[in-house]
């Protein structure tokens, strides 16, 4: 925890941001007002695996209500991290930006996690076409679980799992909380060639609203000048971009490393989104590959205004500052003494 309270701390002095529109948190909590957004980074990594950056999820907090960009690998224990068993039953949504592995593998999960230990409400998750089919067959996978674990005594409510697919657009609105699916593009080209047209399924990003509080989660994507992306993130307060430096050199790994350059942005294409919205804050999250340092992706970064990348256990609370902090030290990790399970 130290040491990602020092680096963060330096990079922004380095940036010049303490004092600016962003300050930071050298505490590992912070309160959360009522009209302010807290996102916590689980995950900033990506189908490479990491010690340091677990997958790709997000936790976002407006007023009493919780939900997760993404359940990429880790996810559930960086929760548990975060704020011990009584954030791992706490939320019972999730929305999906693609079908992905690293942006899925964890949905069964914290499904069957949050409910075992307590969780009483049903777990919903919101995603493009193909979600409800995927869930479904998550669903079919653990049965034998569920029905195992309802004869030796747990509660049955919580245990089920409703799956959406939607289309671009607000999807969900609720007590002043908004989400917006985007259309962005995240499909392979071969020869030059979109194989979109065969292959079923979309990539999706998110803009949150709340209280006159903004962020954008681009998704996986390769952003252009014709990215929807852009009408979407003007006066937006966090856009938070994914990345991928292209690997060195030319061996085999280098060249597949580099194959998925066509479905992701560099640190090029995405200053260029910078300097076209002029977020209040810009944030490097989802990074490929995941052993890049925060210098390496802003030295290839010509953008002028605040900007930095995410560590896992980072927090954003985005108020009239946004402030930088580090989630953990809170919640309960014994079990027999979490008092998080409803007589």
């Amino acid at each position: 925890m130290k040491k990602l309270t020092a680096t963060i701390s330096a990079f922004c002095i380095s940036l010049g941001l303490q004092g600016q529109t962003l300050s930071v948190n050298e505490t590992t909590s912070d309160t959360l007002s009522n009209d302010n957004i807290k996102l916590t980074f689980l995950g900033t990594g990506a189908p490479r695996p990491s010690l340091t950056r677990y997958g790709p999820s997000i936790l976002v907090e407006a007023g009493g209500q919780k939900l997760l960009v993404d359940a990429g690998p880790g996810m559930r224990e960086r929760l548990f991290e975060a704020g011990g068993f009584e954030l791992l039953t706490d939320i019972n949504l999730i929305i999906l930006t693609h079908l992905h592995f690293d942006h899925t593998i964890s949905v069964p999960g914290l499904w069957l996690s949050g409910w075992l230990f307590g969780r009483k409400s049903p777990m919903t998750i919101y995603g493009p076409v193909g979600t409800e089919s995927m869930m479904g067959h998550f669903e079919s996978a653990y049965a034998w679980d569920i029905r195992y674990r309802e004869i030796v005594g747990v509660h049955e409510r919580g245990s089920e799992l409703n799956a959406f697919d939607i289309e671009p657009g607000v999807f969900y609105e609720q007590d002043g909380l908004k989400i917006t699916a985007i259309s962005v593009e995240h499909m392979p080209v071969i020869k030059g060639y979109s194989l979109s047209p065969v292959l079923e399924g979309s990539t999706l990003g998110f803009r949150i609203d709340y209280n006159e509080r903004s962020v954008i989660f681009s998704g996986d994507t390769r952003t252009t000048s014709s990215s929807n992306l852009i009408e979407h993130s003007m006066g937006v307060d966090v856009l938070i971009h994914e990345v991928q430096v292209p690997a060195p050199g030319n061996s085999p790994e280098a060249q597949l490393a580099n194959v998925s350059l066509s479905v992701h942005s560099t640190p090029e294409q995405v200053a260029a989104l910078f300097r076209n919205t002029r977020p209040r804050l810009g944030v490097y999250s989802h990074i490929i590959p995941p052993e890049l340092t925060s210098e390496q992706i802003t030295e290839a970064t010509d953008y002028d205004g605040p900007m930095l990348v995410a560590e896992d256990l980072m927090t954003l609370t985005i108020g009239d500052e946004i402030t930088v902090g580090i989630a953990g030290d809170s919640g309960t990790n014994i079990f027999t003494e979490a008092d998080v399970v409803d007589q």
